[in-house]
């Protein structure tokens, strides 16, 4: 993707609205269309890659931006297509490390705001490994790329969070007319501030409740793993057999649009690809290619078991004054099922100076999807 930015008429969608990718053409994100080796790799859901290839076992990337072939139908933006390295005559392998840690970065901006003048933790590794040769001598090859890539830091948010002292939770606690059982939830999930910040105060009541900066710094971090699997088998000089088999499994911590590290939610991604192809010469001027895929996405956001004061679902409550939101993202919990199935055959007929192509291409998508936005109730408070 970045690597498509260098060509003419590419460029960044400069975050107008989703979908993964640059512009194409003056299009959005949306339109592009991903594949590898030919076959079906979209996910259904917000567009972009359903299964990502680790950057060691591709073996060529291209990208077609206007007049391509007329396979190439499926999307009107940029066309991505990624091989996968495949196995020769000659045993090859490869280990390889690619690493980064707090002692390299300076500190984040976003935490210096909270007062914190130290980096917390940063670490990654993309650790892996690659084989490649022959099972039968100019017959058969195998290649195979295994990778774990776990990334452990911490996050905050990206501006600084107030809420009451220790004596800002005393007099709340005698103040006639304030709900206890709303004060009880409130201190169940907020931690006290360690300390005044200068003279800054919030008003409850006509009483003036001083307010500290929190120093919200929770865990954030994400374990990744992806295979990929290719084999090749020349069964004669007319024909030839490829089998392809992706893997991608994440589990990661979501800290988006989430103040309190209480609310951090664990987030699951599954995904597989599967192909088989077949390349069969009729003569040299008419070739057949067909493909069968296979695609599964799995990925689930859930919430955790915050009932509380009465109520079977906590709600998002978010005070303005104290730019506090008490709640895991608004957006949870979600989740979706993508399965993708796809037949593919392309004949190219080359007779004097002209080319034909035939073919077909059919796909069948079952997507079960969940997702209502603020499905748990939101509240927003201009004051606390």
């Amino acid at each position: 993707i970045n690597l498509s930015l260098l060509s003419a008429g590419v460029a960044s969608s400069g975050g107008v609205g989703y979908g993964t990718g640059p512009s194409v053409g003056g299009q959005r994100p949306t339109n592009n269309n991903f594949m590898i080796e030919g076959v079906d790799n979209n996910n259904r859901s917000v567009t972009g890659p359903q299964t990502n290839v680790s950057n060691e076992a591709v073996s060529e990337f291209s990208l077609q931006q206007n007049h391509f072939s007329v396979e190439f139908g499926h999307s009107t933006g940029g066309q991505f297509n990624t091989l996968l390295k495949t196995g020769s005559n000659e045993l090859h392998g490869a280990a390889y490390e690619y690493f980064q840690n707090r002692s390299l970065n300076a500190v984040d901006e976003s935490f210096k705001r909270q007062g914190i003048t130290s980096n917390p933790r940063f670490d990654q590794n993309r650790v892996g490994g690659s084989l490649g040769g022959p099972a039968i001598r100019n017959k058969w090859f195998y290649f195979g790329n295994y990778e774990y890539n776990p990334t452990g830091q911490a996050s905050t948010s990206p501006g600084a969070v107030f809420a009451p002292t220790a004596d800002g939770i005393r007099t709340l606690e005698t103040l006639a007319g304030v709900s206890k059982r709303n004060l009880d939830l409130f201190k169940q999930y907020v931690p006290v501030a360690a300390a005044q910040s200068g003279t800054q105060t919030t008003s409850v009541a006509g009483r003036d409740i001083p307010v500290g900066i929190l120093n919200v710094v929770g865990p954030s971090f994400a374990n990744t793993y992806n295979m990929a699997i290719t084999s090749d088998y020349n069964l004669s000089d007319r024909d030839q057999i490829r089998a392809r088999y992706l893997y991608n499994k994440s589990n990661t911590i979501n800290t988006t649009n989430v103040v309190l590290p209480y609310f951090f939610t664990p987030v699951l991604f599954r995904a597989h690809l599967a192909s088989l192809s077949e390349f069969h010469t009729f003569t040299p001027t008419l070739t057949n290619e067909f493909r069968a895929a296979y695609g599964r996405r799995v990925e689930d956001r859930p919430v955790g078991d915050y009932a509380s004061g009465g109520l079977d679902v906590l709600p998002n409550l978010q005070f303005n004054d104290l730019s506090l939101i008490i709640g895991p993202n608004s957006n949870y919990p979600q989740g979706s099922r993508n399965n993708t199935y796809q037949l593919v055959d392309n004949m190219t007929w080359t007779k004097g100076r002209h080319t034909l192509k035939f073919g077909y291409d059919g796909r069948k998508t079952n997507s079960s999807n969940f997702f209502v936005q603020r499905v748990r109730g939101e509240y927003i408070y201009n004051s606390f």
